[in-house]
């Protein structure tokens, strides 16, 4: 395959995935690794990327957020194996907090059409609020607020006040990047200060986000990565990733995409 070819294949499978590795892309193009890195190398030359430790994220504005509709057809399969993960670590009559991410619309399906009990929802996802509504083994409580149509979600004093008099089992949370430096991080300002207040709600906090999301920085830090319990993520992750989590102190569930069984790291 011609240089040009190789490099626009690379582009096209960050359009898809957000990030690509070395060695997944060798495989795919049948070409070495020493080449794949020079394409890389001018392809983040021409502003087309951003390399990372093997691989490359796409280049986008720190605060650019895309709409609901967008997120629920990236990376779908590796969101439904990390929500799968997120409903086991769920028990009858827990009382949860689902925030607006499509991760979290995934674990509301679960919830819906499992055997739980007795489960109180606490949200300010319009879309895990009817999911749920009519599920017979949930109370749904669906916070106030200013109303992001883009999100299908409520933010804002409204609905941060409406945290700070509850408190629950467990916080289940999307998040838009992850950096071990730098924390959790998300596009929007009132995202992650509704994000933080559910997180202050909590007694455990669980961040579902799968593999692309790692080595992404936007605009606004949610919380520093020694706030969390736990990252429930999937198997494409690096073994370098893995490291960074365990090392900064985080139990690390990762999703098998094939056959439902995770691995847990402490």
């Amino acid at each position: 395959m011609l240089a040009h070819d190789r490099k626009q294949f690379i582009l096209d499978q960050l359009g898809k995935n957000k990030s690509v590795s070395v060695s997944q892309l060798s495989e795919m193009l049948n070409t070495s690794e020493v080449t794949i890195r020079r394409d890389l190398k001018d392809l983040e030359e021409a502003n087309a990327l951003k390399r990372t430790h093997g691989g490359a994220i796409r280049m986008m504005s720190t605060a650019f957020e895309p709409q609901i509709f967008e997120l629920e057809q990236e990376n779908v399969e590796k969101k439904k194996a990390i929500a799968y993960e997120a409903y086991q670590l769920i028990k009858d009559n827990d009382a949860i907090i689902i925030d607006s991410s499509s991760t979290g619309a995934q674990l509301a399906k679960l919830i819906k059409n499992g055997k739980k009990q007795n489960i109180t929802v606490v949200t300010n996802s319009f879309k895990t609020t009817w999911e749920l509504m009519y599920s017979d083994n949930v109370e749904i409580i669906h916070i106030g607020g200013q109303v992001r149509n883009n999100i299908f979600s409520s933010i804002g004093a409204i609905a941060e006040g409406s945290l700070q008099s509850l408190r629950v089992d467990k916080a289940f949370i999307g998040i838009n990047g992850i950096d071990f430096e730098i924390g959790f991080t998300t596009p929007n300002l009132f995202e992650s200060q509704i994000k933080r207040a559910m997180m202050n709600a909590a007694y455990q906090v669980y961040i579902m986000a799968d593999s692309s999301k790692f080595n992404q920085t936007y605009l606004s830090i949610v919380c520093p990565v020694s706030r969390v319990d736990c990252l429930i993520t999937d198997d494409e992750i690096t073994e370098a990733e893995k490291a960074g989590a365990v090392d900064n102190g985080l139990e690390l569930i990762v999703a098998h995409l094939q056959n439902n069984v995770a691995t847990t790291l402490t």
